[in-house]
Parts: structure tokens; sequence; C-alpha cells
């Protein structure tokens, strides 16, 4: 139950968040678009507010630590230099206490960030890059960034296409494969056309090829020939009509596609659950457990940063946030200092210097343990 000094607390930082909140986000909007105004002449204001906002979710996730550090620091730092804070600790309220409605702030705004990149982080990334082809830069046509590529789909199936027919927004030259075993089938097709997460072929010629069966060839006799190459050659379809169609259900979308393959600068797609999958997937090659196990433990552990940088965040206010100018110098401070030992040991994780999880969860252990240690001095 809240008393009045918990309420007290949070009618002093909760604006303070909000305002360095969208302060922040504010300032990574305007990044993005700076990086990008050199291709967005012309391009009308509605598209590009809307392209920016696309951005919004996963800025917040990345933010929203740094805005809880504004928040702890700014406000307590005031409280400080006015006496508040030592009158409440001369009637017997430790720093322990006054923690309390700040810290159940930061696990709410935990669970909203993972709430965010579980359900909404994901389908917006893919729409950044999506959008920036398809209504910005190339308006309906941002599949020719992929072309001459081979972009893997999920389900197992990878595309390649060599041309793009403009006129029909098409896909030209289409190749589509599929391995199990040593088993391949492969599908030619004159163009294709995505549909959501299906992929319509016209044209198309589909061969099923069981190269583990080639070697029967070898020692099969001239009787057993025929039925050893039914072997090889599972399946062959080539439909009467170079019209005829058929549609192949992949797993990745168009913008799903262009957020993974259009260029390197991507974001990322992969909501927790799905990290979490691949992270435990047995199939998975040792190198790519690592980086898999690396995306996924980041993935809790920024969320979590929000709770950590309050431990850390209330003792430097206390003691040394004596102005609002040294406050908000003590805030970027802190914020940055996380971020780069939160970089500096997942660059080490994929290294191999560390294991995954403890390079992913070092900075919020790190901070927790010093920040801990300070409120208890």
């Amino acid at each position: 139950m809240f008393t009045i000094l918990d309420r007290y607390i949070l009618r002093e930082v909760v604006p303070v968040l909000l305002v360095s909140a969208l302060l922040y986000v504010a300032v990574f909007l305007f990044g993005f678009f700076y990086v990008g105004s050199r291709w967005l002449d012309g391009a009308p204001v509605l598209k590009v507010l809307t392209w920016l906002g696309y951005h919004v979710p996963g800025v917040l996730v990345q933010v929203l630590p740094m805005a809880v550090v504004s928040a702890v620091v700014i406000p307590f730092g005031r409280m400080a230099t006015e006496g508040a804070v030592l009158a409440t600790q001369a009637g017997g309220v430790s720093l322990v206490r006054l923690l309390r409605p700040v810290l159940l702030l930061g696990f709410l705004l935990a669970g909203f960030s993972l709430y965010l990149s579980e359900n909404v982080v994901p389908e917006s990334n893919a729409r950044v890059r999506g959008y920036w082809y398809d209504e910005l830069t190339t308006p309906g046509h941002g599949l020719i960034r992929l072309r001459g590529k081979t972009v893997p789909l999920g389900n197992g199936i990878e595309l390649f296409f060599s041309g793009y027919d403009w006129a029909h927004r098409a896909m030209t030259g289409v190749r589509l494969q599929l391995w199990k075993d040593r088993q391949v089938t492969v599908i030619f097709a004159d163009r294709g056309v995505y549909q959501g997460r299906d992929l319509k072929l016209t044209g198309y010629r589909i061969y099923t090829v069981d190269y583990a069966a080639i070697d029967g060839l070898l020692s099969a006799s001239d009787a057993q020939l025929p039925a050893q190459l039914q072997q090889v050659f599972k399946n062959v379809s080539v439909p009467r009509s170079e019209e005829a169609s058929t549609t192949i259900k992949v797993g990745l979308s168009r913008d799903e596609a262009l957020a993974n393959f259009a260029d390197p600068l991507a974001a990322d797609t992969l909501s927790l659950s799905e990290a979490w999958q691949r992270y435990t997937d047995p199939k998975l090659a040792p190198a790519d457990r690592t980086d898999a196990g690396l995306a996924f433990h980041s993935k809790l552990a920024l969320p979590l940063a929000n709770v950590v940088l309050v431990l850390i965040s209330l003792p430097f206010a206390v003691y040394y946030g004596r102005s609002p100018g040294l406050s908000m110098g003590m805030s970027v401070m802190i914020a940055v200092g996380y971020y780069l030992v939160f970089l500096l040991a997942r660059s080490m994780g994929g290294l191999g210097m560390l294991p995954p999880a403890l390079a992913a969860w070092g900075a919020n252990l790190l901070f927790a343990f010093v920040g801990w240690r300070l409120i208890r001095r």
C-alpha cells in the first residue's frame, strides 16, 4: 500500500521520467532522420513521420534505462540539496525505504519493455526497413534490394531471384530450394510476388532430387536403372500452362525479408520467444549458439536495467547531486557508463572471452553490486 511518502516521491519522479524519455526518443529519432535525410528529398512529410514512428518502440526499449537514471538523479539530487532526504532519514526512514516506490516503477518499466520486445518491437523494426524501401526511397519496389542475393526465408526455404519486373512489381528468374538431409526440392518460376507470408509463383517447375540415391546408380544393372532413377528424381512437376501458378508458404514476410537482408544496418526483428527458440535449437552450430545466447540474454538484461540503474542512481543523487547541472551531468555519465560496460561485455562474449549469459548480464551485476554497496554504506 502506498504511503504519503511514496506518493510524494512518485510525484517528483514520474514527470522527470516522462520528459527524459521523450527527450531521448527525440534525440534518437533526429539521428535517424539526419542519417536518412540525404535520401528523403521530396518525400511527403507524413510518410517521413510515419517512418520515424516505426522506430519508436525499439528506441523506447533502449532509452528507458537512461530516462530512469535521470528520473532518479535529478529529483533525489534536488531533495537532498533541499534537506528533504536528511529530514526523512532523521525521522527513521532509510535510503532502502526511499527506494521502494522507485524500484516498483523500475519493475513496471521492465515489464513494459519486455512486452514491447515480445509483441511490438519485432514487427515495428521490420516495418522500418519495409516502409523505407517501399514507401520512401524506391516506392513499391523495395524487393529489388534483394536481387542477386540468396535469402533464407524460414521454414528451411532459400530464395534467389535474378531480376525484377518494375511494371508488375514482381521478382523474375525465381529459385526456391529446400534441403532435407541429402534431398533437395527446387522450384523454378518465371515470376514471384509476395502475398503476406506467401509467395505466389507463376510459370513454375518443381524438381525433387535425392542425392543419396545417386550412389545406387553406380551399381545398378540395366534392368534396375529405371527404378533407381525414380529413386533419384523423386518428383518432377511441370504444368502444361506457362501461366500456371502455385503458392508457397514461407517463414518471413516481405517486410521481414527486407529488414533482415536489404542492408547491413537492419534492426533486430526477433521476439524474445523466437530468440529463446533459436538459442535452444539442438541443431545450432556452436558459434551460432553463442550469438543466439547473447541475443536472448541481452533481450532480458536490458529491460531489467530499469531496476538495476535505480540502485546505483539513488546514492549518487543523494551524495553528489548538489545542483541541477551536476545532477544532469551525473545522470548522463551513469547511463553512458552502463551502456559502455554492457557493449564491452557483449563484445567479449562475441569473441568467446565470456560465456553469453555473463556477457549479457555483466553490466547489470556490476552496477547492482556497486549501487547496493553505496546504499548500505
